[in-house]
């Protein structure tokens, strides 16, 4: 299955607020209906300090975070197709739009509602990642809290030293941590899932656009996904079992900062073999 991360920047004439609105209500409709998705999931980062849910616990957590790591981004997408191809192709006209004589061919589906330069300030930030699921997600239907961990690993640590260990040291407290409903790592690929997905005019490959892209790629090597019941619980792991993890943290990162994200399920995501007819 591939899975793909797209970073995106709020537009400046957008607030929070409204960048939220129009990303869940409108473009979602949209991407919701590219063809053969198998998954769609948008995170808006948070607008508040970690401090407010968590208290003095958030200190450690956000010490290393790059004063201008909110600059890039005000939420992500995750897309999941059975195939670079399926993505590839998801952005094409959809034959699921009522008219009078029946389903009519939709062309805005090709162009996910056409709100790009209306939405984002700048083009996503698109790359692959290949995920480790530790704790499958068990979403109650309530909010719950939800956390990302950003991680990069240290320059004498390998890429591969930094997966494995990585995620043996999550994989042993994975299923002993009360109040965690998932836990999901995703690390990173160097795929060119921009190319073929964006057209030159949105500016998605102008230089700036490239630099900034790499500078904010640089600063991490792994995006952990934790679900918790509320920030109790999470507080209660940071003050007693966290502190296994740390000691692998001191060794495979150089840096490792947490955010909170809300979460929308746009399509449930489905890992299970796709079926042999056009189902979506």
């Amino acid at each position: 299955m591939l899975k793909v991360f797209g970073f995106v920047r709020r537009h400046p004439s957008l607030s929070h607020d409204e960048y939220r609105c129009g990303h869940v209500g409108f473009h979602n409709s949209y991407g919701r209906r590219l063809r053969n998705i198998r998954g769609y999931i948008l995170n808006v980062r948070v607008n508040r300090l970690l401090d407010e849910p968590l208290g003095k616990n958030a200190a450690e957590l956000v010490a290393e975070k790059p004063a201008d790591f909110d600059d890039y981004w005000s939420g992500f997408g995750q897309l999941m197709f059975d195939s670079l191809e399926d993505y590839f192709q998801g952005k094409s006209p959809a034959l699921d739009k009522p008219g009078p004589e029946g389903l009519e061919q939709d062309d805005r589906v090709a162009d996910v509602g056409g709100d790009l330069s209306l939405l984002f300030g700048h083009p996503p930030i698109q790359f692959q990642v290949i995920e480790e699921v530790l704790q499958p997600v068990g979403r109650p239907e309530h909010k719950i809290f939800k956390v990302l961990q950003f991680a990069k690993r240290r320059s004498d640590v390998s890429n591969e030293m930094f997966q494995r260990d990585w995620t043996g040291a999550c994989g042993k407290l994975s299923g002993q941590v009360p109040g965690l409903l998932g836990m999901i790592i995703n690390f990173p690929t160097s795929l060119d899932v921009m190319s073929g997905f964006f057209a030159p005019e949105t500016g998605a490959f102008d230089d700036s656009e490239i630099v900034r892209r790499e500078a904010f790629r640089a600063g991490f090597d792994a995006i952990t996904e934790y679900w918790w019941v509320d920030p109790d619980a999470m507080a209660s792991w940071q003050s007693s079992m966290r502190a296994e993890l740390r000691e692998e943290e001191k060794r495979l990162f150089e840096t490792g900062f947490f955010c909170e994200v809300d979460e929308t399920v746009v399509v449930l995501p489905d890992r299970s073999e796709p079926p042999c007819f056009y189902h979506r």
